[in-house]
């Protein structure tokens, strides 16, 4: 609805960090083209998508929940980060949040609810499109894909950047294995590995066009665009983020 000036009411916000546009093959979906990233935005892209995965076993439920927040911080890290990206502004303690690394340590910390709280106010922040693109890449690794536990394991070990081979054998076994051996976690660690991807793939875009593609590409979304997944898929703290998903085409699929 416009006023009288011919001004909307509720423009919608500006997002300084990117462009989208609609695409003509695909109804409800957008193509994403990310603009430069400022150096000290860039510098915590490699920070920001790792995390201290375990590199043991344990299928007891205290050590799978401990997973599962894992997950949860991690995914909630990488897209409050895409909000600083998009928005380039954002509260202040969100660089010093970005930079506290997920870890079976670190999820002791007394100051780990306080902390997933403001990553979930960024992330829940993000425009719907962006959301959207990220739960998609995830149903598309949760969708019937035999190689899904590999590229996961190899993504989210890859992203952590370990000390050494051992380490990254461990951590890629480990996380293989979850996959496997507790459907229960697939989708959380399908909604890490999806997020840093998208990160993955913004800075990389960013570093080498400017808001486009010359050869007339895509963008950074997926193509083809892969299901939405159902929520009964999800984690249960996945729920604000679907939620600030317009519901579009392909929303039931």
């Amino acid at each position: 609805m416009s006023s009288r000036s011919g001004t909307p009411r509720n423009p919608a916000p500006l997002w300084p960090g990117y462009r989208a546009e609609p695409s003509y093959d695909d109804p409800g979906r957008s193509r994403v083209f990310p603009a430069p990233v400022p150096a000290e935005l860039r510098a915590l892209g490699n920070e920001v998508r790792a995390a201290d995965w375990p590199v043991r076993l344990a299928f007891r439920s205290s050590r799978t929940a401990l997973l599962d927040t894992l997950c949860r911080w991690q995914t909630l890290r990488a897209l409050a980060y895409l909000h600083l990206l998009a928005a380039r502004t954002g509260d202040e303690r969100l660089p010093a949040d970005l930079r506290a690394a997920p870890g079976l340590e670190a999820a002791g910390d007394p100051g780990l609810p306080g902390l997933l709280a403001r990553l979930e106010q960024a992330a829940a922040g993000l425009p719907a499109d962006l959301l959207d693109a990220v739960v998609r890449d995830s149903g598309g690794l949760l969708a019937d894909n035999r190689f899904a536990a590999s590229v996961l394991a190899a993504g989210l070990t890859a992203d952590s950047r370990p000390g050494d081979p051992d380490e990254a054998v461990s951590r890629a076994v480990v996380l293989t294995s979850y996959w496997y051996e507790v459907p229960g976690l697939r989708g959380a660690l399908a909604l890490a590995w999806s997020a840093n991807l998208f990160v993955c793939s913004w800075l990389g875009w960013s570093r080498r066009f400017v808001y486009g593609d010359p050869a007339g590409g895509i963008g950074i979304t997926s193509d083809p665009r892969p299901p939405r997944p159902a929520a009964s898929a999800l984690p249960q703290w996945a729920a604000p983020l679907l939620d600030r998903i317009e519901p579009g085409p392909g929303a039931a699929s």
